[in-house]
């Protein structure tokens, strides 16, 4: 851990793009190291509880990896020969057992606290994110429901259009029937009275024979 006051500290995200990696990778090579160092409080922490780095961890890193690479090689090996271990383990005054599991021990509680930290933030962005469902949810309902008004409202007066139109030709239908009724009895009539004057003017001619008998 540095204690240097004028140490420049560089935030996990900061670190992570210097390194060309991720926040995740960056938490995976720093467990590495404290791990190896025996050491859960190998970096400096702010007041979150999270880790800061400088530019000697950053160098540190990019050693690791590379080394890491070569062959029968892993990080975990490769950090074991560029980070020293505790001097308290290798003064032989802590239990080397005992050392490891509390180094173990811290390792989890600060991983702990990261992802509780991750979850409590990725449920207020779920929050956020329900709110705003909620929201659009409701204006669409909102609009849905105008529109379904103004197709109502439509649809009636289209009914409405269509009762009109019926009744008006039914009055025009009862209309016609009356005209041909009058029409025919017209007719009727007119007939009646062709026959009566056919048979008045019979009536007035005289027989041929009448002739003779005067």
């Amino acid at each position: 851990m540095t204690n240097t006051k004028n140490t420049k500290f560089l935030t996990p995200a900061q670190a992570a793009e210097i390194l060309g990696i991720s926040v995740a990778t960056l938490r995976k090579y720093s467990l590495i190291v404290e791990h190896s160092t025996n050491n859960g409080g190998y970096f400096e922490r702010n007041k979150q509880n999270n880790r800061l780095y400088t530019q000697k961890n950053i160098d540190d890193f990019n050693k690791m990896v590379e080394l890491g690479h070569g062959p029968k090689m892993t990080l975990e090996s490769a950090a074991k020969q560029i980070y020293p271990v505790s001097e308290a383990n290798n003064d032989g005054t802590t239990d080397a057992s005992n050392g490891t599991h509390n180094a173990q021990v811290a390792n989890l509680e600060n991983t702990i606290k990261e992802l509780r930290a991750n979850i409590e933030q990725q449920d207020r962005v779920i929050q956020n994110l329900s709110k705003k469902i909620i929201k659009l949810q409701e204006e669409t309902g909102a609009e849905e429901t105008d529109e379904k008004l103004e197709k109502d409202k439509k649809y009636q007066e289209y009914l409405k259009t269509v009762r009109q139109a019926k009744e008006k030709k039914a009055k025009a239908d009862e209309a016609n029937k009356d005209d041909d009724k009058s029409k025919k009895e017209a007719g009727k009539d007119a007939n009646l009275n062709t026959l009566v004057n056919m048979q008045v003017t019979d009536e007035k001619k005289e027989h041929w024979w009448n002739r003779f008998i005067k």
